[in-house]
């Protein structure tokens, strides 16, 4: 006697109920506030084999409404780290080495038995829900997994052996009192690879886009690519990497204020509160003049800009100075030192 919800398709359950799921179930979704009772329903449903997507723990209460969430994903994680035969291997502190992954043609071949692409394809799904901080060092990864070398062996076990010291930990979730507040981190590595890569590899001097979008505080879209076009400064990449931010922010804008609208937060316009943080000066005044203006050095690229910046005039976002050291793209950009790999990650995810 499941029943469904009224919300759509889901299923509510009860602790009698989850005991009897059978192997075949997949997407399971359930709250609970004691911690207890929720890692014995993890255990229960480990037991039966059934596949634990996201777990959430509500850690924290007011008044009766949750003010802290935590996401977690550590069954999947002990699948990545047995996957890797990494039980007994000693942990690491970041997910990367601070110098990048090259496509190391000449390097000697794999001596794993694991599947690369399969690891790298769990480590993606766990990296674009609960764990953010892997979405470089997963990215990186993955431009290879279908011609890897020992070295991205021993990549993939850096972040595995980073995964078995963080097992427990993903994101903790504490929403502001503003829930239309919307903030942006775009950042961009001018050129990454250079010097490390092949000189005949087109890709030795692309650009790295990170950026991540936060709605009350709380992380809800982020990204780690390398940029499609070679930038030729280091305002044409952190450009490139403020015009795809932009294309995804935009859009979660509308949709907030639909949601605001609907549930009668108005007046969303004076409510509503968006900003971008900008690291490099010249990204940011070029952000915040109008078309057709452009600054001396961005008008042979200031015409693909056109459209953001009026976007970002019509809607009155406000376009900021960050210091580098609080620019949270960073993260999603290049192989940092634990110093400031660790500060990045409290401010971004909690812990």
């Amino acid at each position: 006697n499941i029943n469904h919800s009224n919300c759509g398709a889901a299923l509510q359950f009860t602790p009698a109920q989850m005991a009897s799921l059978s192997p075949s179930e997949k997407d399971v979704l359930w709250n609970e506030r004691h911690r207890s009772n929720f890692e014995n329903y993890s255990l229960t449903l480990q037991s039966k084999r059934v596949p634990i997507g996201v777990q959430a723990a509500y850690t924290a209460f007011e008044n009766g409404h949750a003010t802290k969430i935590e996401l977690t994903q550590s069954g999947l994680i002990d699948r990545i780290i047995e996957n890797l035969g990494l039980n007994s291997a000693n942990v690491k502190h970041t997910s990367s080495k601070c110098e990048p992954l090259t496509r190391d043609d000449d390097g000697e071949p794999c001596q794993e038995d694991f599947n690369v692409a399969a690891v790298v394809g769990q480590l993606l799904y766990l990296a674009g829900h609960t764990r953010p901080d892997l979405a470089y060092s997963v990215n990186c990864v993955a431009r290879y997994m279908f011609c890897p070398k020992r070295s991205h062996e021993l990549a993939l076990k850096q972040i595995g052996t980073y995964l078995k010291a963080t097992r427990c930990k993903g994101m903790i979730i504490t929403p502001s009192d503003n829930i239309l507040s919307i903030e942006a981190f775009p950042d961009a590595d001018l050129g990454g690879l250079y010097g490390h890569e092949r000189g005949d590899d087109p890709a030795c001097v692309k650009s790295r886009t990170g950026f991540v979008i936060l709605a009350a505080n709380c992380p809800i879209l982020w990204k780690s690519q390398l940029q499609s076009k070679t930038a030729l400064s280091t305002m044409e990449a952190e450009i490139s990497a403020l015009a795809h931010c932009c294309k995804e922010l935009f859009p979660l804008i509308d949709l907030a204020k639909s949601f605001a609208e609907h549930f009668k937060l108005e007046p969303v316009e004076s409510t509503m509160s968006v900003t971008i943080h900008e690291d490099n000066a010249a990204a940011l005044i070029l952000g915040n003049t109008l078309p057709p203006g452009y600054t001396p050095r961005s008008k042979f690229f200031h015409l693909e800009t056109i459209w953001f910046r009026e976007e970002i005039a019509r809607r009155g976002i406000n376009l900021v100075k960050v210091d580098t050291k609080d620019q949270l793209g960073d993260i999603f950009t290049k192989g940092l030192t634990q110093v400031t790999f660790e500060y990045l990650r409290k401010k971004l995810l909690g812990w």
